[in-house]
């Protein structure tokens, strides 16, 4: 067993990568940051990533990225996993707004809704 914390290679999801390439830690770097699309964080405020979710968000938007926020008060990570929640419902609204807004029309009223 390391002694210490975990490294980020000590990690399958970065196992082989090179942790000095923009492509695998775009933080790194502002011109890869700059070609992000319109993006959507979700977190929830008991998410052991928030910390991570609003440093994205803060790097998306010094950008100039078009990087939209929505934290909800006592979620946990992936709390919209369970479609039973009404911080879900709320969450799925979030993504359907943005969806539409950034890839297609809304369904005329009363249609599809």
């Amino acid at each position: 067993m390391p002694a210490g914390p975990p490294r980020l290679s000590d990690y399958p999801y970065f196992r082989g990568a090179d942790l000095s390439d923009p492509l695998v830690f775009p933080a790194n770097s502002q011109a890869i940051l700059a070609r992000f699309p319109p993006t959507l964080l979700i977190s929830g405020s008991r998410d052991f990533a928030l910390s991570s979710v609003l440093h994205s968000h803060a790097l998306l938007d010094a950008a100039g990225v078009d990087a939209e926020l929505h934290v909800w008060d006592g979620m946990w990570h992936a709390f919209f996993v369970d479609p039973e929640l009404p911080e879900s419902r709320q969450a799925y609204a979030v993504i359907w707004r943005f969806f539409d807004r950034h890839l297609g029309q809304a369904p005329a009223a009363g249609k599809g809704r």
